[in-house]
C-alpha cells in the first residue's frame, strides 16, 4: 500500500496495459482528475497494486480494503466493522472516518446501483479478486469531479485489462476457533491487435464462530468491566405493584443471564460474482468497450433469543404470586430460550450491471467518451421472531390445554400452544435499487505555454436513481401487516469542467521552480426535489527543488441523501426495553428513513509535501495534512441521545398522551402489534443536524533496494487524527470527541519484504492507537492494539508455469483485543476478536 504521485505513476501503468499503438485515447485516467494522464492536482494518491493484493490474498474486496489505515476501520473483521448498514452486512469504505455518507465508491472509474434498504451503498465486493488490478484513493474532497458523495474522498477498483490465457486461485484459512473462509477464483482473457476480452468469476464463503466459541460473554466484571448480562432470561422476572422479582425464587434481585452465547459473530456468508470486460477498436479513432458484473450474496446468522413481556391475569391456570403478594394480574418478562429455538436471520443481495461506452479520438489531442450504465440490486431480509400478539392472547386463556406458561419451559407447555406463538411471525423487507446514467465527456489541450500544454476537460452526467422497498411483517396468513411499500426516485443531471495549467515544467524550470502546476475545477448538479448546488476545487503543486514537491488544495463538496434514507417512517414497538437508568419501559420507536431530508455540506481544505531525493533511489516520503468542515450531518439519535442529552428533547415524548401515541402510530405504522401501554415514544428516524471538524496528517513512506541477496523493500502507511470536533446541535457549544471510538488518534501499517526468486517473504505491522470509551463513567482508557501478519511465497514453476504456493498467518501472535468495557469485552468496528488465522493460498497459469 502506497501514497503516490499519481502523475509519475500513472504514465507506467498505461505503458505497461497498452497495446503497442499510441493514440489519445491510450492515455490513463487518474481517480480524482476528468483529465487524460493528469493526476488530480493537490490532492495525494494513495494506490494499492496488485503485487500487495497478490500478498494479502483476500478472500473479498472488502477484506483488502478494510486494511487500509485511511479507510476508517482498519484491524476490524470486515463483515462487522460498518455501522449503521440496513439489512445488509458489509464493509463499505469510510476515508479518515468521516462517515459511511461521506465517500464515493467507483467502479472502473463509474458509480454503481447501491445495496440495503436503508443507508444504501455499492458493494465493492462484487468484484472478483482475481480481476482487480489495483485501488486508488484520493483523501481529499472531490465533489468538483464527481458530485455528491465525496466529501472525504473517492474510491476507485479499477479492473485488470489485456489479460491473455488463463489463471486460477484458490484460498482456505481458518483458526481453532471455527472460524473458516474459503475462495476460489479464476480468469481468463484473450488480447488481440484491435481489441480483448476478460471473464472473472469467484466464489468466496466464510464461517462464523459464536460468542461461546471464542469465550464471550456479557459479564466482564471477571476482569475489572461491567455485568452486561440482560434480565431476558429463560427464569423469567416478574413485575407487579411496583416491584420486580425473580423467579422461581422470587427474590428481590432480578434474575440475570447470559443470553448471546449462540450468536454468531459474524454472518455465514457465501458470494458468487462475475465479471467480463471487452473492448474493440472500431478503426483508428473509436473504441467499444462494455463491462457485464454480477454478485449473489446470501448471509445468514443467529441472534440472540427473542425476547418478551406478556401480561398474566389470575385466571391464567399457571399464574403464580411471590409470597405475600396479593394482585388480580403481573408483568412477566423472559427471553424465549426454553420456549423457542433461537432466531436465524437470512439475507440475500443479488446485484447485476452493464456499462458500455465509446472513447473516440477527436483529433487535435482531444479525447471524447460516452459512457451508459445501468444496475440494479435486490436485497431480501427475513428475520424470524415471535407472535407477541398471540403470546398475550394466549396468556389471557384459562384452561391448561389453551393457556400460555409464560414461568415454565417448553415441557411446561401445551406444544400446540408454543406453536401458535411460533407461528413464522417474520420481518421481510425486499429493497430494490436502480441507477441508469449517461456521460459525455472530452478533454485535451487547450493551447501551449512555456511550461507545456493547458488542458481541459468538460462533460455532462445525467442519472436517474430509483429506490423501491416492501417492508411487512406478521406470520403469513395470520396477521400480516404492511409496514411500507416505497418507491422512491430523482432525476440528477451535473455539468462539470476541468483545467490544469503546468506553468513551470522541465521545458522552462528555472531556480524555485522546477515544477508548477495549478488546475481549476467545478461542476454544478441538479436533483429533483433537492434543487442545485455548484462545488468548486483549485489544486496547487510547486517543486522548488528536484525531489520535493509540494501540493495544497481547497474545495467545497456534499452529500445528497441516498434514496434508502429518504423512504418512509415506520413504528418499531418495544415493550419491554431495559434502558440503563430508566428500567423496563415500552417504547413506540418511530424509526426508518425521512423524506424531508437535504443534503450534507463540506469545506476541506489539505497541503503537505512529496520527498523522493534523486541521491536515495529508491525512497519516497509523502505528508498530507487535512481539514474538513461538515455541516447538516445525517444522523439518527441513539436511545442515550434522547433519554439523557437535552439537546435532543424533541425525540422524545415521555409518557405521552392516547392522542399522541395514536398520531406516532399514523405517522409511523407499525411493524408489530403495539402494546396497551406505551410509556415513551421514540423518534430515531434519521435527521439533518450538527457539524464537524475534522482534521488529520497522512504519512506515507517506503523504500526499495536491490543486493546480491535480493530485494528489500520497505513501507509505512499512517493516519494522525488531530481534531474530531462536534456540534450536536446548532447553537450548542463544539465539543471534542478526538481520541474516543469516533476519532483514534494513530492507525498503522508498517511492513518488510525480502524477494530473491523462487521465494518472497514479508511481515506487516498493524497498529491501532490507544482511545477512550465514552460510553461509561469513569471513561475507560483502551489499549492500543498491534498485530503482525507473516506471509511467505514461493514460485512453482517446475510444476506449472505462473503457479505459487503461498502461506499466511494473520495476527501470528495471537494477540487478543484490548479490553473494551461494553458488550463482549471489545470494540468491533476497531478489533477482531479471531485471533490468530492461518491461510494457505495456491495459484496458478494455464496458458
Amino acid at each position: 500500500m502506497a501514497q503516490v504521485n499519481a502523475a509519475a505513476a500513472a504514465p507506467a501503468e498505461s505503458a505497461s496495459s497498452t497495446p503497442a499503438k499510441e493514440t489519445a485515447l491510450d492515455e490513463v485516467v487518474v481517480t480524482g482528475s476528468s483529465i487524460r494522464g493528469v493526476a488530480p492536482t493537490g490532492s495525494a494518491l494513495i494506490a494499492v497494486g496488485r503485487d500487495t493484493i497478490k500478498m494479502n490474498a483476500p478472500a473479498t474486496v472488502s477484506e483488502l480494503v478494510s486494511s487500509i489505515p485511511q479507510l476508517g476501520n482498519f484491524g476490524a473483521n470486515s463483515e462487522q466493522s460498518t455501522s449503521n448498514r440496513f439489512r445488509s452486512p458489509g464493509f463499505d469504505p469510510n476515508i479518515h472516518n468521516l462517515g459511511i455518507y461521506a465517500t464515493l465508491t467507483l467502479f472502473n472509474g463509474h458509480r454503481f446501483a447501491p445495496v440495503g434498504g436503508e443507508a444504501v451503498f455499492p458493494d465493492p465486493s462484487i468484484i472478483p479478486v482475481i480481476a482487480l488490478q489495483r485501488v486508488e484513493v484520493v483523501a481529499d474532497g472531490a465533489s468538483a469531479v464527481y458530485g455528491s458523495d465525496a466529501v472525504a474522498g473517492v474510491v476507485n477498483f479499477i479492473y485488470r485489462k489485456d489479460v491473455d490465457g488463463l489463471e486460477a486461485s484458490a484460498t482456505y484459512g481458518g483458526n481453532n476457533s471455527k472460524y473458516q473462509k474459503r475462495d476460489f477464483s479464476a480468469i481468463w482473457g484473450k488480447t488481440w491487435d484491435t481489441g480483448g476480452v476478460m471473464v472473472a468469476y469467484e466464489y468466496s464463503d466464510n464461517h462464523s464462530p459464536t460468542n461461546a466459541d471464542l469465550g464471550i460473554v456479557l459479564d466482564q466484571s471477571y476482569r475489572g468491566g461491567r455485568d452486561l448480562r440482560t434480565t431476558s432470561c429463560p427464569n423469567p422476572n416478574i413485575s407487579v405493584g411496583g416491584k420486580t422479582y425473580g423467579y422461581p425464587s422470587f427474590a428481590t434481585t432480578p434474575n440475570k443471564c447470559e443470553n448471546s452465547l449462540l450468536n454468531s459473530i459474524i454472518p455465514n456468508g457465501k458470494r458468487h460474482s462475475v465479471l467480463a470486460t471487452a473492448h474493440q477498436d472500431l478503426g483508428e479513432r473509436v473504441k467499444l468497450w462494455t463491462e457485464l458484473n454480477y454478485s449473489n450474496y446470501e448471509t445468514n446468522r443467529t441472534s440472540g433469543p427473542r425476547s418478551f413481556t406478556v401480561v398474566v391475569p389470575n385466571t391464567n391456570p399457571y399464574f403464580v404470586l411471590p409470597p405475600g403478594v396479593v394482585a388480580t394480574s403481573e408483568s412477566v418478562t423472559r427471553s424465549g430460550l426454553g420456549l423457542f429455538p433461537n432466531p436465524h436471520g437470512f439475507q440475500t443481495s443479488e446485484v447485476m450491471g452493464i456499462t458500455g461506452g465509446l472513447d473516440i479520438d477527436l483529433g487535435g489531442g482531444w479525447s471524447g467518451g460516452i459512457m451508459t450504465h445501468f444496475s440494479k440490486t435486490h436485497d431480501f431480509n427475513s428475520d424470524p421472531e415471535i407472535d407477541i400478539a398471540v403470546a398475550q392472547a394466549l396468556a389471557n386463556n384459562t384452561t391448561l390445554a389453551t393457556a400460555f406458561n409464560p414461568f415454565g419451559q417448553a415441557a411446561q407447555n401445551n406444544p400446540s400452544v408454543l406453536s401458535q406463538i411460533d407461528n413464522g411471525y417474520t420481518q421481510i423487507n425486499n429493497a430494490h435499487q436502480y441507477l441508469r446514467e449517461l456521460q459525455i465527456k472530452a478533454d485535451g489541450p487547450l493551447f501551449k505555454i512555456p511550461g507545456g500544454e493547458v488542458r481541459a476537460a468538460v462533460g455532462a452526467d445525467f442519472r436517474d436513481e430509483e429506490a423501491r422497498q416492501l417492508q411487512y411483517a406478521g406470520a403469513a396468513r395470520v396477521d400480516q401487516i404492511l409496514v411500507r411499500n416505497d418507491d422512491v426516485n430523482r432525476a440528477v443531471e451535473g455539468l462539470y469542467g476541468e483545467v490544469h495549467v503546468p506553468l513551470f515544467s522541465a521545458e522552462n524550470a528555472i531556480p524555485g521552480f522546477q515544477r508548477l502546476e495549478v488546475s481549476v475545477s467545478g461542476r454544478y448538479d441538479h436533483y429533483q426535489k433537492l434543487g442545485g448546488t455548484f462545488n468548486p476545487k483549485y489544486g496547487v503543486v510547486w517543486e522548488p527543488i528536484d525531489g520535493v514537491a509540494l501540493h495544497a488544495s481547497y474545495g467545497k463538496a456534499y452529500a445528497a441523501p441516498n434514496l434508502g434514507m429518504l423512504t418512509s417512517i415506520f413504528g418499531v414497538p418495544q415493550p419491554g426495553s431495559n434502558i440503563a437508568g430508566v428500567g423496563t419501559v415500552n417504547v413506540y420507536n418511530m424509526g426508518g428513513g425521512n423524506p424531508n431530508l437535504t443534503p450534507e455540506r463540506a469545506k476541506s481544505y489539505s497541503y503537505g509535501v512529496d520527498y523522493t531525493p534523486d541521491y536515495i533511489h529508491g525512497l519516497r516520503f509523502s505528508a498530507t495534512y487535512y481539514h474538513v468542515e461538515y455541516s447538516n450531518l445525517v444522523y439518527k439519535p441513539t436511545t442515550n441521545d434522547a433519554f439523557f442529552n437535552p439537546a435532543f428533547a424533541d425525540s422524545i415524548t415521555r409518557f405521552p398522551t392516547a392522542a399522541q401515541i395514536a398520531q406516532a402510530i399514523k405517522d409511523a405504522p407499525p411493524q408489530s402489534p403495539v402494546p396497551a401501554v406505551i410509556d415513551y415514544i421514540f423518534r430515531s428516524y434519521a435527521i439533518n443536524l450538527g457539524t464537524r471538524r475534522f482534521a488529520g496528517v497522512d504519512l506515507d513512506a517506503s523504500y526499495q533496494m536491490d543486493t546480491g541477496l535480493g530485494r528489500f523493500s520497505f513501507a509505512a502507511n499512517a493516519n494522525r487524527q488531530l481534531q474530531f470536533d462536534q456540534q450536536v446541535v446548532a447553537g450548542t457549544p463544539f465539543t471534542s470527541r478526538l481520541g474516543t471510538t469516533d476519532a483514534v488518534k494513530w492507525k498503522a501499517r508498517l511492513s518488510a519484504s525480502w524477494n530473491m526468486e523462487p521465494v518472497t517473504l514479508a511481515v506487516f505491522m498493524n497498529y491501532t492507537g490507544s482511545f477512550k470509551n465514552t460510553a461509561i463513567t469513569p471513561v475507560q482508557t483502551v489499549d492500543s492494539w498491534t498485530t503482525f501478519d507473516l506471509v511467505g511465497t514461493y514460485d512453482l514453476p517446475h510444476v506449472m508455469s505462473g503457479s505459487q504456493i503461498q502461506l499466511r498467518a494473520a495476527n501470528v501472535f495471537d494477540k487478543k483485543p484490548p479490553f473494551y468495557d461494553g458488550t463482549g469485552g471489545y470494540y468491533a468496528p476497531l478489533a477482531s476478536p479471531f485471533g490468530r488465522t492461518l491461510e494457505v493460498t495456491l495459484r496458478a497459469k494455464f496458458w
